[in-house]
C-alpha cells in the first residue's frame, strides 16, 4: 500500500510538540506514551518501514531498562545512562526521522511558501538528506564488500585498517558523485532563477493534518499535566 503523508507544518508541529514534552517533563520513564503516539502517527501515514525498524529498537531499549531497573543489570561498554537517555529522546528521534524523510519537494514546496531564501532551502535539503543518503550508500557498500568476500570476520579482525579503507575511499567518492548530480539538479530546477517559482507538490493542510495537530497539542498537555514539568 502506497505511503501517505501528512502536510510538513503538521510534522513540523508533531516535533515541536514531542521535543517540548520531553524537555520539560520530570518523568522520564512515561515518554514512552508519546513514543506509542509516534508509532500510531507513522501507521496512519503508513510509513511500515520506520515503524518496523524503530519499533525493534524501541524493543530492545525496553528489554534492557527492565533488566536495569529491576534486575540490577550492568554493562561492560554502554552506560546505563545512554539507554534511558535514548529512551527519553525516542518520540523526538522518531518524529525529526519522519520530517527528514519527507519528499525533498514538499519540503521545497513548504519552504518556499513561507518566502524562505533559495539558499537557506538548499541547505536545508541537503542537511534533511544527508543521513537517508548516506545510510543508503553505505548500505551500497556493505553489499559490494560481502560480494567480494571482505566483510568475513577474520577479515575484520586480521585487517581492521584495510576494511575501513574499504568502505570509506568509496564512500568519499559517492559523496563527491552526489554532490555533483545534486549541483546539476539545482541549476536544472531553477535554483538560480530570480522570480517565483512554482512546484507541483502544492500540499495544503487537510483534515487529517488539523487532526493529528490537535491530538499532539492534547498528548503532549496530558502528557506534562500526569508527568509533571520540571523547571
Amino acid at each position: 500500500m502506497r505511503r501517505s503523508h501528512l502536510a510538513v507544518l503538521t510534522k513540523l508541529w508533531a516535533l515541536l510538540c514531542v521535543t517540548v514534552g520531553v524537555s520539560l517533563t520530570s518523568n522520564a520513564v512515561l515518554t514512552c506514551t508519546l513514543t506509542l503516539l509516534g508509532f500510531t502517527y507513522l501507521g496512519f501515514q503508513r510509513n511500515w518501514r520506520l515503524l518496523r525498524s524503530f519499533g525493534v529498537f524501541y524493543l530492545l531499549l525496553a528489554v534492557l531498562l527492565y533488566l536495569i531497573r529491576f534486575h540490577g543489570f550492568h554493562m561492560a561498554i554502554f552506560s546505563e545512562f545512554y539507554v534511558l537517555m535514548l529512551w527519553n529522546l525516542s518520540p523526538v528521534f522518531l518524529a525529526a526521522w519522519d520530517l527528514i524523510t519527507t519528499p525533498p519537494g514538499e519540503l521545497a514546496a513548504f519552504f518556499s511558501r513561507i518566502h524562505m531564501p533559495t539558499p537557506v532551502i538548499l541547505g536545508l535539503l541537503v542537511v534533511f538528506r544527508f543521513f537517508p543518503t548516506m545510510r543508503s550508500e553505505v548500505k551500497s557498500v556493505g553489499r559490494s564488500m560481502r560480494n567480494r568476500g571482505l566483510t568475513a570476520p577474520a577479515q575484520l579482525v586480521r585487517h581492521p585498517a584495510v576494511s575501513c579503507e574499504y568502505v570509506l575511499v568509496p564512500l568519499l567518492l559517492r559523496c563527491l558523485q552526489i554532490a555533483d548530480q545534486l549541483a546539476v539538479s539545482a541549476v536544472a530546477r531553477g535554483a538560480e532563477y530570480p522570480g517565483k517559482r512554482g512546484s507541483y507538490y502544492g500540499k495544503r493542510l487537510g483534515a487529517p493534518d488539523y487532526i493529528w495537530s490537535g491530538v499532539w497539542t492534547a498528548a503532549t498537555t496530558v502528557f506534562l499535566a500526569v508527568g509533571g514539568v520540571r523547571i
